[in-house]
């Protein structure tokens, strides 16, 4: 299943509710995600130059409506949450107001409420302490009431898992929500990442998170050394090949190509199935032009999550490199399911609808790649396409 995340409503504005908001915003999709195994699409609103972005109403069902099916989601999820007391600078209470809706479904909205007591923020020092066992107790019940309401099968939800591989102290979620929701800067999105890390040694996202922000900024030695001190703290942990996956990153970054195989597979040998890694060591085994490899491991990892975009990208990429226009047709529609809008897919679509004859429809996915990519390489080559098809 599916299902689509918003952004809760608050009564109240300013970094401390900021954070929390996106405290409880982070521990549920991870539980959605890893306790429910549901396949979530995240559509809470980026932070607009390191503000907080705060929505004062809840949004209305006929808008989730419309985002579902945007999104090809099957569920779901948003609310509101009010900090009480009300127009105090001292925070000590949040009400929750949760909704949870399916698609296709007329009936209204269902609605949850719950009380978390376990934080104490000042809107004056900016400061918040959070009680986190108390947090994964809420969103906990959260999950369960919102698992009931799309009927999902109880047996099947590991309440174990709600928060699994998130920070076990409140000074390093703080550090971390900051770093990811309200600093702009890379140097200070590093420092609070780092001070997340000191916090609680043993939170993973802290290290892959600062260690992509520093692979985009072209920094691989740093990089490396942070995921060896990751791999130092996390060794044995499930978030060990998380960690090795981007270990094989940045050795390939470094132009090491057998040493980050090597990784990865060390990575796939800890978690059979893993498909991120599984589509990085395809990317690694096509720069070599060793095709069925890289294959093999797209065909693994479609077979072990279905719902993975970029595998499915991958492969129809690879089906048209191969000349396998009807594979790659069949693999390209998968991803368009997946991730409407992208200009590429419908270039490669298009042309390996060209390839098999039917231009009437390549003509139809081109024009579409070239209308959403109109300055860009993907819509330039369909526009090329296209002019070759009409002669």
């Amino acid at each position: 299943m599916k299902v689509a995340v918003f952004q809760f409503a608050t009564n109240a504005i300013g970094e401390v509710p900021g954070v929390m908001e996106y405290l409880i915003h982070l521990y549920l999709l991870n539980a959605l995600q890893k306790a429910a195994s549901l396949s979530v699409v995240d559509l809470t609103p980026p932070p607009r130059e390191g503000e907080v972005v705060s929505l004062t109403g809840a949004y209305e069902p006929s808008e989730i409506r419309e985002a579902l099916e945007r999104v090809g989601a099957d569920g779901a999820l948003w609310g509101e949450l009010r900090f009480g007391p009300e127009n105090q600078p001292v925070m000590e209470r949040v009400e929750v107001r949760m909704l949870v809706s399916s698609r296709g479904r007329e009936e209204e909205p269902k609605q949850s409420r719950f009380t978390f007591q376990a934080l104490r923020g000042d809107s004056r020092s900016n400061r918040l302490w959070v009680d986190l066992a108390a947090l994964e107790d809420l969103v906990e019940e959260m999950l369960v009431a919102a698992a009931g309401a799309w009927d999902l099968d109880p047996g099947k939800i590991q309440l174990s898992r709600v928060g699994e591989g998130m920070p076990r102290s409140d000074r390093a979620a703080i550090h971390f929500v900051y770093a990811l929701r309200l600093a702009l800067n890379p140097e200070t999105k590093l420092r609070f990442y780092r001070q997340a890390m000191a916090a609680d040694p043993a939170f993973a996202l802290a290290y892959t998170n600062a260690a992509q922000l520093l692979l985009g900024m072209g920094r691989n030695g740093e990089a490396m050394r942070l995921l060896l001190q990751a791999e130092v703290h996390l060794k044995g942990s499930a978030s060990e090949p998380d960690v090795l996956n981007l270990v094989g990153v940045t050795t390939l970054h470094m132009g090491m190509w057998e040493e980050a195989v090597k990784v990865w597979r060390r990575a796939l040998d800890l978690c059979p199935g893993h498909v991120e890694v599984l589509c990085n060591l395809a990317t690694a085994f096509s720069m070599r032009e060793m095709y069925e490899d890289a294959e093999g491991c797209l065909r693994e990892a479609v077979a072990n999550r279905d719902d993975y975009p970029l595998a499915w990208f991958l492969l129809g990429r690879l089906m048209v490199r191969s000349g396998r226009h009807e594979e790659a047709e069949a693999a390209m529609r998968r991803y368009i399911d997946l991730c409407p809008g992208d200009p590429w897919a419908y270039y490669l679509l298009g042309t390996s609808l060209a390839r098999q004859g039917r231009e009437d429809e390549a003509q139809f996915a081109l024009a579409k790649a070239a209308q959403l990519d109109p300055d860009g390489e993907a819509g330039t080559l369909a526009r090329r396409e296209l002019q070759g098809l009409r002669g």
